[in-house]
C-alpha cells in the first residue's frame, strides 16, 4: 500500500512540473510573438506619412496593442487604430491623444 502511495506521489509530482513547464513555453512563445506584433505595427506606421512622424508609443500584451503618445488629427488617430490590427492582434486599446491645433 505504501508503495502505492509513493507512486501516486511521484507521479502527481511529475503531471504538476510538466503543466508548469508547458506554461512558461507559452508564455516565451507569446511574449516572442508579440515583440513580432509591436514591430509589424510600427512599420505600418512608419510606411504611413501621416503617422510616421508623429510619437506613438506601440506594446502589445497577448494580443492586445495599446497605441500611447500624440497625433495631429482625429483622422490620424482612426488610422492608427486601423492599422494596428496587424496578424495576431485581438484589439487595440487606443490611448492616442490629438494634439491641439498651434497658434
Amino acid at each position: 500500500m505504501r508503495r502505492m502511495w509513493l507512486r501516486l506521489s511521484v507521479a502527481t509530482a511529475g503531471l504538476t512540473l510538466m503543466g508548469m513547464s508547458w506554461r512558461a513555453l507559452a508564455d516565451e512563445g507569446s511574449a516572442g510573438s508579440d515583440a513580432k506584433q509591436e514591430q509589424d505595427i510600427r512599420a505600418c506606421f512608419e510606411k504611413t506619412p501621416d503617422l510616421k512622424n508623429n510619437r506613438i508609443d506601440v506594446k502589445v500584451d497577448e494580443g492586445i496593442a495599446v497605441l500611447e503618445g500624440t497625433v495631429d488629427s482625429k483622422a490620424e488617430k482612426k488610422e492608427a487604430q486601423k492599422l494596428a490590427h496587424v496578424d495576431g492582434i485581438l484589439g487595440v486599446n487606443n490611448r492616442l491623444k490629438v494634439s491641439g491645433a498651434k497658434k
